[in-house]
């Protein structure tokens, strides 16, 4: 009799304390947490993290660049980079607005970008992109090797992003940018890719 009521108060101090680990304000803790880990969006992780660094090729940035973002709200976020290609350097900065999604983040942007040269004594007639040589730059401005170029552009892009596990945190984007030249208003559309890492 004594071993029962032993037994029957052990199995109510358990009980008591798994229904402390397992509720709280009368829902259950554990499905709270594995709700919150599986119906997590992308909007939850950009409100969580809000600085991020990584890599770019192409589009903006000229051939490639390191960028940071900064996630002012779960839709807005500042983004800025330097870049280069062969014989310039480049660097840009835009406004970025977010469509909600999962792991899958719609998005579009507009920003300024300037693409422009250190030193003369270099062609421009043959330039990567080739669109630099064939619509933006002056004969003068090819045979010289000296230019500033400014622009305006509007971007499309989708971003993926990695809600958890090992690789939370890390993204990968793919857009299509116009460049806007601002003296003569000549375009040029092109694409880019990227990786970004939050924290």
């Amino acid at each position: 009799m004594k071993a029962l009521l032993v037994f029957l108060l052990i199995l109510s101090g358990f009980n008591a304390f798994s229904a402390v680990l397992v509720e709280e304000n009368g829902h259950p803790v554990e499905s709270k947490r594995v709700r919150t880990r599986f119906e997590r969006d992308g909007f939850d992780f950009r409100r969580d993290r809000k600085f991020g660094v990584g890599l770019g090729a192409a589009g903006v940035l000229g051939l490639a660049g390191p960028q940071i973002e900064l996630n002012f709200s779960e839709d807005i976020s500042w983004m800025g980079g330097f870049g280069f290609g062969p014989k310039y350097q480049t660097f840009h900065m835009q406004i970025k607005k977010v469509l909600r999604g999962r792991w899958f983040l719609p998005y579009i942007a507009g920003g300024f970008a300037r693409w422009y040269t250190v030193r003369e004594d270099q062609n421009f007639a043959e330039s990567t992109p080739g669109f630099l040589s064939k619509r933006f730059l002056n004969e003068r401005e090819k045979s010289t090797g000296e230019f500033s170029e400014n622009f305006i552009y509007p971007s499309l892009g989708i971003q993926y992003l990695q809600l958890n596990g090992e690789w939370a945190g890390a993204s990968l984007y793919a857009e299509v940018t116009l460049l806007i030249d601002i003296d003569d208003f000549v375009s040029a559309a092109t694409g880019g890719l990227g990786l970004i890492y939050y924290f």
